[in-house]
């Protein structure tokens, strides 16, 4: 089954084309076959008429027919024969070129059917196709009058006709389906170029358009519902993003109350109930750290789309982060490795690419068991900057290893699943409105390593490639 529109539309240019030559070639042949017949057909009824009349009126009209042929005044074959078919008279070429004329079943079909009418007919006789007429005589009683003429160079002509079509035809077809793929691909240019324009807009950067100067009509049809449609979708965007960051602001202020309200409670209640107080500041503090994630997740694409002409000194964002992710790392018994590369530069929004790094190195340490270690590189590779944070830690559950990135879901296999489980979420929104890829690999129990490549600063997002773990093995934790 033909899946693409360029190869239907040539399917169908060619089906077109194939039938009307055929039907074409039939029509020809046809009409040839049937003027050239109609021409020997009226030279035939010419003689038999001039015959009839010459032998009209004598006492023995057969004896008139033979004189007249000896004659060689007719150049028609002259033949008589009776309503049983039976030959009554012949020429002498007849009786030349055909000895077993009278014996040809055709010919006396034709004298036994006891038509009232001339009929016309073809034989192939041993010199060829010949064309016969058979015309009743007005005497004797019961007697028929058949005439022939070669039909020379017409049974060559229409060989000729077939054979050509037959040649012909497939050529034409095949030189048709070429031009046909070739239009149909002219045609079909402006649907590419608004898919590939398509393609390109990311959730990230709705305010791309395709472009609405096209050469057709209804292309430019086309352009304009897409580039409407991309208008509603980016106001729809722009509000939702609006939205959640209002609705994380606004509740930022009464969860500040309710945590000050409830370490004034502990404090002035150390006794009464304190592990209530401590279970309800915990779940402040996490409901706290998710409208956070909210907030950043709905304003990371605007703030990397707006700062992404800056040149950023990766190098130096990427250490500090480390950093922190080492402090954080001591605080619970685990290692940090940090090697960065120094020079890096890349053009984006260093408050997220920092926020990229802390995140990773969050998560790592957060779930690496105490006396495990973590490793947080940078450097670049190519045209490329390449960026990863490894753990010795519990690693990933498989089935939910392709979901790691989805918004609220906790892959790791230790029950420590504190945090909101936007992080992630928040980390590829980063790095892909920053042209970057982020990939993760991991297996139960062995550790987690999280891979993430921008291009570097003088290059294009269209030229990336996907990263892949194995290119980069001696960024893993091997501890």
């Amino acid at each position: 089954m033909i899946r693409t529109l360029r190869g239907r539309t040539t399917f169908w240019n060619v089906l077109v084309v194939a039938t009307a030559l055929t039907l074409f070639a039939v029509l020809l042949y046809t009409w040839l076959a049937r003027t050239l017949y109609a021409h020997h057909d009226e030279d035939l009824q010419e003689d038999a008429r001039r015959l009839i009349a010459i032998a009209s009126g004598t006492p023995d009209p057969i004896a008139t027919l033979e004189s007249v042929e000896q004659q060689g005044t007719v150049t028609s074959y002259v033949m008589v024969r009776d309503s049983d078919g039976e030959v009554l008279s012949r020429s002498e070429r007849l009786t030349k070129v055909e000895p077993d004329i009278g014996a040809h079943e055709v010919l006396a079909h034709a004298a036994m059917t006891g038509a009232t009418y001339p009929q016309f007919f073809t034989v192939q006789l041993a010199r060829g196709p010949v064309r016969f007429t058979c015309i009743p005589l007005p005497s004797p009683d019961g007697t028929y009058l058949q005439l022939g003429r070669p039909l020379g160079d017409v049974g060559m002509m229409l060989d000729a006709i077939i054979l050509a079509s037959a040649v012909l035809i497939p050529v034409v077809i095949v030189v048709t389906s070429f031009g046909g793929f070739l239009i149909a691909k002219r045609a079909l240019r402006p649907i590419d170029v608004i898919a590939n324009a398509l393609e390109s807009i990311q959730a990230t950067d709705l305010s791309r358009r395709v472009d609405p100067h096209a050469p057709d009509v209804e292309v430019k049809r086309l352009t304009s519902s897409v580039n409407q449609l991309l208008d509603r979708l980016n106001t729809s965007f722009t509000t939702m993003k609006e939205f959640t960051a209002d609705v994380s602001h606004q509740l930022q202020t009464p969860l500040t109350i309710m945590k000050g309200t409830i370490e004034s409670a502990r404090r002035s209640q150390p006794v009464e109930r304190p592990d209530a107080l401590s279970v309800l500041s915990d779940e402040v503090d996490a409901l706290t750290a998710t409208l956070q994630d909210l907030r950043d997740l709905a304003l990371a694409d605007a703030d990397s789309a707006v700062s992404r002409e800056q040149s950023v000194n990766v190098s130096a964002v990427f250490s500090e982060a480390a950093e922190l992710v080492e402090a954080l790392a001591e605080a619970h018994g685990v290692s940090c490795d940090i090697d960065i590369e120094p020079g890096l530069q890349m053009w984006g929004n260093a408050v997220r690419l920092r926020q990229v790094l802390l995140n990773l190195g969050e998560n790592a340490v957060k779930f690496t068991p105490s006396g495990g270690r973590i490793r947080v590189t940078a450097r670049r590779s190519n045209d490329r900057i390449v960026a990863s944070v490894s753990d010795s830690g519990s690693g990933i559950v498989a089935d939910l290893l392709p979901h790691v990135f989805d918004r609220h879901v906790h892959g790791r296999t230790t029950s420590a699943q504190s945090g909101s489980g936007l992080g992630l979420a928040l980390v590829k929104r980063i790095v892909e409105a920053h042209g970057g890829k982020v990939v993760i690999e991991s297996h139960p129990g062995a550790g987690t390593t999280a891979l993430v490549s921008f291009p570097i600063a003088g290059t294009t997002a269209n030229s990336y490639q996907s990263p892949r773990l194995a290119d980069y093995s001696s960024n893993r934790d091997t501890a």
